[in-house]
């Protein structure tokens, strides 16, 4: 083992259980990511701009309610089985979306995908902050997020295969598979011992780092709700190419900027990563050939890999060791964001179109920026929290 893959203490960085954290997670995160190019389908079986925003949404608003939960749980009953009980219950919604024929039926199905995968989400994440080197929190999260971002162009991809080769019928009932083996493979996680928390690290009030959350996660909901409805109506038939740019950025930003933050401090990480996300969105806004799309995919990949996992880890250390529960509530920020656009902006382009809800999300983020770069940076990070490896199966 390198020392790029070990901690100034020696903990090992890469390790089996991070392997399998991600692996479940790539599995996990097919479900809901075959159904981004559910909306076109959607569409092309009559459902307005609203309406579409409300079913995709349901995924939305169902991860919301119970992320805040997912912390507790984990705590209770222990991350690989929430992070199991997940992956079923997300497959369970890829079934009911594939015998849905109205739009409360489609929305269920998003719905339990949406309860499912925060479980996979947080859990995962929680997992790797419970267990990760404290000086390399950053990275470590970043890193155990890769496959989930693999998962994010594969998953689109496989779907327009699938769509065109067998029908829609075939995209549904793969993300079910996709689900029920994330289940398998989170079975056989170790169990991690929680972090005692106590006074080990930096803490102050995490509403900045959250808020500024919040509002990242607009733009991203504004692009995950809306693009495969938004390409064909600006003229873009295909947009998996975006897709497949974003996650190429974004897994090389944490493969190999994986450790920026924890070198130059979260704010000076993620409030230029902000302001990067708040411009390209307006490229959204003037949508009109594919290659905009590859440009806009590979900006919005890096600018979100740095500030997605420097926020997440800046409220973690603010969260006096209560890491899983620090997690859920970042998570459920995101969230926020991610569910105020699909329901917030779906009436907004039925209105006006969708050019205008890529310019409100651009503000959002320029917000986030100001709000970040307005935070004081912590003193210090931490160097000497106690990790427990993992031990034994759950």
């Amino acid at each position: 083992m390198t020392d790029r893959h070990r901690s100034a203490d020696g903990h090992r960085l890469v390790t089996p259980a991070l392997v399998l954290v991600s692996l479940t997670l790539f599995l996990g995160a097919q479900v809901p990511n075959v159904f981004v190019l559910s909306p076109r389908f959607l569409g092309d079986r009559g459902y307005h701009e609203d309406e579409i925003g409300v079913i995709m949404g349901a995924f939305n608003i169902a991860s919301l309610v119970v992320s805040p939960a997912i912390g507790w749980l984990c705590l209770r009953l222990g991350h690989a089985r929430v992070m199991a009980i997940g992956c079923v219950i997300a497959a369970a919604g890829a079934v009911r979306f594939a015998f849905a024929d109205d739009q409360l039926g489609f929305a269920t199905g998003r719905a339990l995908q949406g309860f499912g995968f925060a479980g996979v989400l947080i859990g995962a994440a929680a997992y790797v902050a419970e267990s990760a080197p404290p000086e390399r929190l950053g990275e470590a999260l970043g890193l155990a997020g890769v496959l989930t971002l693999a998962a994010q162009a594969v998953a689109p991809v496989v779907a327009a295969v699938l769509r065109d080769v067998s029908g829609w019928s075939a995209v549904w009932w793969f993300g079910a598979g996709a689900g029920l083996a994330g289940a398998a493979v989170a079975i056989a996680l170790p169990t991690v011992t929680p972090h005692a928390g106590g006074d080990d690290g930096p803490r102050g009030p995490a509403a900045g780092p959250l808020a500024a959350t919040v509002l990242a996660g607009v733009g991203f909901g504004a692009i995950w709700t809306f693009l495969a409805d938004h390409g064909p109506r600006a003229g873009v038939e295909h947009v998996t190419p975006f897709f497949v740019a974003y996650v190429i950025a974004a897994i090389s930003v944490r493969l190999f900027l994986g450790r920026l933050s924890d070198r130059i401090g979260r704010r000076a990480a993620a409030a230029p990563a902000l302001v990067g996300h708040a411009v390209i969105l307006l490229g959204m806004a003037v949508l009109g050939a594919t290659w905009h799309l590859v440009v806009i995919g590979l900006v919005y990949g890096f600018c979100h890999g740095i500030y997605y996992p420097t926020l997440q880890a800046l409220v973690v250390e603010r969260s006096g060791g209560r890491r899983s529960r620090a997690v859920s509530a970042a998570t459920f920020a995101f969230g926020i964001g991610v569910t105020g656009a699909a329901f917030g902006l779906g009436p907004v382009a039925h209105a006006w179109g969708y050019p205008i809800i890529y310019v409100v999300a651009a503000l959002c983020g320029a917000a986030g920026a100001a709000v970040v770069w307005w935070e004081p940076e912590d003193a210090k990070r931490p160097s000497a929290w106690p990790t427990a490896p993992p031990t034994s199966r759950s």
